[in-house]
């Protein structure tokens, strides 16, 4: 089986209101007001002079810090914004040489947007099978650095934050165990934030739906039903998305949204960054299962249902 045999996260020193960073941004009154009183931020971490390799190596570091660098077979870069003058194709290959890794392959993954976490984890387990070492894992990086108004503004719907978190996973090992994996993607959504008022509205529609039909037979596999889901970690936009993507009020109460108003959305990184808040926090009930969930731009639907582990830690109140 997948394990998550560690999880860190990583945030810059420098904390911004909504407010402060709406200045920042040039919005309007109405605009900060929405933000605030509408899609439920409050603050975020934000340092405009940190580089892409000062946000996502500290959590990487901490991931490995209790094992043999050498054990590492891979390294997944995993990005959500498309492009060389956002992330450079030599990303992956700079990450594993500023960790030291160098027994691992490196590569990086992308198109997925929010959703790509999920991907690289199933990835990573794939490839740790076929490797056949029982020592062997693979660390799974991620995290954005948006230079650009246009990625750090998403049509007035969410404003990103600094933060990056890293994944250890191993075959078989200590940790939370991931029990399944469904993702779905309907490529005619796949113009994202540029489609037509016409597909966007098409696509509000069809979310909530397909959602909540990739949620369940997640669940299928991994033998269980929603009901028996302890908690739900998913991407942080906004409060509104998921009011609006998940319509059943039980449903959404699984949902862990208090890292919305601690750090708003950051890229590629909220469902690995839910999952260590929950575990310093120690509110996993171990044994019990629980699920990530994301909605990727473009778009893909992505469930992963997973089981902590006494060593995960916790009590979910």
């Amino acid at each position: 089986m997948i394990t998550l045999e560690a999880v860190e996260s990583f945030f810059p020193d420098r904390t911004v209101t909504v407010e402060e960073r709406a200045a920042e941004l040039e919005l309007n009154e109405a605009q900060t007001h929405m933000f605030r009183r509408v899609h439920g931020l409050d603050r975020m971490q934000y340092d405009p002079d940190l580089s892409l390799y000062d946000l996502v190596l500290p959590a990487a570091r901490k991931a490995l810090s209790q094992v043999d660098p050498k054990s590492v077979r891979y390294l997944l870069y995993c990005h959500a914004l498309h492009g060389g003058r956002s992330v450079g194709p030599e990303a992956a290959q700079n990450i594993k040489q500023q960790l030291g890794l160098e027994n691992a392959t490196a590569f990086a993954l992308t198109q997925q947007n929010c959703a790509i976490a999920l991907s690289a984890i199933d990835i990573a387990g794939t490839l740790l099978q076929a490797d056949g070492d029982p020592d062997a894992r693979v660390l799974v990086v991620t995290g954005d650095k948006p230079r650009h108004r246009a990625a750090q503004l998403v049509m007035n719907t969410c404003v990103v934050g600094d933060g990056a978190a890293s994944a250890l996973v191993s075959w078989n090992g200590s940790g939370a165990v991931v029990n399944s994996f469904v993702s779905k993607t309907r490529g005619e959504y796949s113009d994202g934030m540029m489609s037509s008022p016409a597909l966007l509205r098409a696509e509000s529609e069809m979310r909530p739906r397909l959602m909540v039909e990739v949620m369940r037979e997640a669940a299928d596999r991994a033998g269980c039903t929603l009901d028996d889901i302890q908690v739900v970690l998913a991407p942080n936009p906004n409060t509104t998305l998921w009011v609006d993507t998940i319509k059943d009020d039980a449903l959404r109460s699984k949902f862990f949204f208090d890292n919305i108003p601690r750090y708003s959305h950051c890229l590629a990184s909220d469902v690995l960054i839910n999952y260590a808040t929950l575990c310093e926090e120690k509110r996993f009930e171990p044994g019990r299962p629980a699920m990530f969930v994301a909605i990727g731009v473009g778009m893909t639907f992505s469930a992963m249902v997973f089981t902590p582990s006494s060593t995960t830690g916790g009590t979910w109140s």
